[in-house]
């Protein structure tokens, strides 16, 4: 029994098969970068916004130990650099409180 020739596509002529996937990839890439594009840019926010948030949180309180550790080393009792810290704090916290509403 002879086998069939297979017909192969003359370089002119297009090849549907080709194009149907050119065309279900392309759609397939469109849907991906509409749908998980931002997800994945909201999740990596989320992510790197929690680091940062952790970090400056271990390094404000590690400054507020390591500031009153120095202001300790002074040659003054140690009850007056207990006092400058609350001073410094009870300013910060009053300038805070200004600032507790909007603009109008």
């Amino acid at each position: 029994m002879a086998s069939p020739e297979v017909q192969h596509p003359t370089p002119s002529e297009p090849d549907w098969t080709d194009q149907v996937t050119d065309l279900v990839v392309d759609l397939v890439d469109s849907v991906r970068d509409k749908t998980t594009g931002p997800i994945l840019k909201g999740a990596r926010g989320v992510v790197y916004g929690t680091v940062v948030l952790f970090v400056a949180l271990v390094l404000g309180i590690v400054t507020i130990v390591l500031g009153g550790r120095a202001l300790s080393l002074l040659p003054f009792d140690e009850w007056i650099s207990y006092l400058a810290l609350g001073i410094l704090f009870t300013l910060g916290g009053f300038f805070l409180w200004s600032k507790r509403y909007a603009a109008s």
